[in-house]
């Protein structure tokens, strides 16, 4: 994966299935093999999406996290998804699509979104 970004959340909190079902809900084309997901429009940037829960990912979240106004949570996050960008330059030149993958990650899991290009942490939006 050459680039990619992190939604940090508690475990169990969601699985692959609902996060394709969210992926879904947001009109996005989503295919599943194994253990991974492949998101996006038809003609558009295509992202992979994966689910980790290892050890690595409570520590990374936490540190992440600090400093920040979502220290606390961000200390209870040990699992993510990681959304695998292979060229982040035509991702964001259509934007909306990576912005639609990683709010429906956020809805299903509410979680945390990490962006390492410019270390933006920004919670689940609230209803």
């Amino acid at each position: 994966m050459a680039e990619g970004c992190l939604v940090f959340f508690r475990p169990g909190a969601c699985d692959l299935d609902a996060a394709a079902k969210s992926l879904a809900g947001y009109g996005l084309t989503v295919s599943r093999r194994d253990d991974e997901l492949t998101v996006g429009r038809v003609g558009g940037p295509q992202f992979r999406i994966v689910l980790s829960a290892e050890p690595h990912v409570a520590a990374e979240a936490a540190e992440i996290g600090e400093g920040t106004p979502h220290e606390a949570a961000m200390r209870e996050c040990g699992a993510r998804f990681e959304i695998g960008i292979e060229d982040l330059d035509a991702a964001l030149d259509e934007i909306n699509t990576l912005m639609e993958v990683q709010g429906a990650l956020q809805d299903a899991s509410q979680g945390f979104l990490f962006l390492p290009w410019n270390g933006n942490l920004s919670e689940p939006w609230q209803e």
